[in-house]
């Protein structure tokens, strides 16, 4: 069949324009699918013609161009993700350098630690680290004996 379309509440001028659209009156394009997208119904006869039933004041101009602001909506927010995945993409490089850096820099400190410790010889390292030990203690045991003075005197 040759596929013809007739459609009630459709202006004639307003048809020519429809077909500028791909795929608004192709055969392979209308169903027979009573109701679908809320647009009263279509029927299809044993000749392969299909009628479209809709409503008097369904304006497929409007409907048109609803859905083309919602796709340059669906653009744009595609651009906005693209946008943002690269910006997340170029922080996670940067994360990652770091990272590798600050591995780097702790492999290289430990190395210089074990020299150290491997070349005291003459036990500069332990008194160090017993130094320390010793003046932590004696302001803590400062600390702790103000408090009990401050406790007996009020």
């Amino acid at each position: 069949g040759g596929g013809s379309v007739t459609g009630e509440g459709v202006d004639p001028g307003r048809a020519g324009r429809m077909s500028s659209y791909r795929g608004a009156y192709s055969q392979g394009g209308l169903t027979a699918r009573p109701g679908s997208f809320g647009v009263g119904g279509a029927t299809s006869t044993s000749a392969g013609d299909v009628q479209l039933q809709m409503p008097p004041d369904f304006d497929v101009d409007d409907e048109v161009d609803k859905l083309h602001g919602k796709v340059s909506m669906l653009k744009q927010m595609t651009g906005a993700i693209r946008e943002e995945t690269s910006i997340r993409g170029k922080l996670i490089d940067q994360l990652e350098e770091t990272m590798a850096n600050a591995g780097a820099m702790m492999k290289e400190t430990k190395k210089k630690l074990d020299k150290a410790f491997k070349q005291s010889k003459s036990w500069h390292m332990t008194y160090l680290v017993c130094f320390c030990l010793a003046i932590f203690l004696g302001w803590y045991m400062l600390y702790k004996i103000g408090r009990f003075v401050r406790f007996f005197t009020g």
